[in-house]
């Protein structure tokens, strides 16, 4: 199992954390990423609340990666196409 890395952390005096870690107090802007956080590095101490809401967390960010690679491999392909297809124009038009 991983050891679960603590990064300094500070919090500017105008904002508020969205939620702080029960186990070791780290502040997050976001509930999923706290959600994320607790079930990655206090796994063996998360609720059952706490699990679920791991679950959840990892199901939107697995969907969202998902979506992400689906951009990325239709830009390549579009980037590549529009490659091949200038080449075609300006040194394939000597072939006769």
């Amino acid at each position: 199992m991983h050891q679960p890395v603590t990064p300094e952390t500070v919090v500017p005096a105008d904002e508020t954390p969205v939620a702080r870690c029960p186990y070791c107090e780290r502040p997050f802007r976001s509930q999923r990423a706290h959600d994320l956080h607790v079930g990655e590095d206090h796994a063996d101490r998360c609720t059952d609340a706490e699990a679920e809401a791991y679950d959840a967390a990892w199901d939107d960010e697995t969907d969202e990666l998902f979506g992400f690679h689906m951009k990325v491999f239709v830009a390549i392909g579009v980037l590549h196409t529009v490659i091949v297809l200038a080449y075609m124009v300006v040194f394939g038009g000597g072939v006769a």
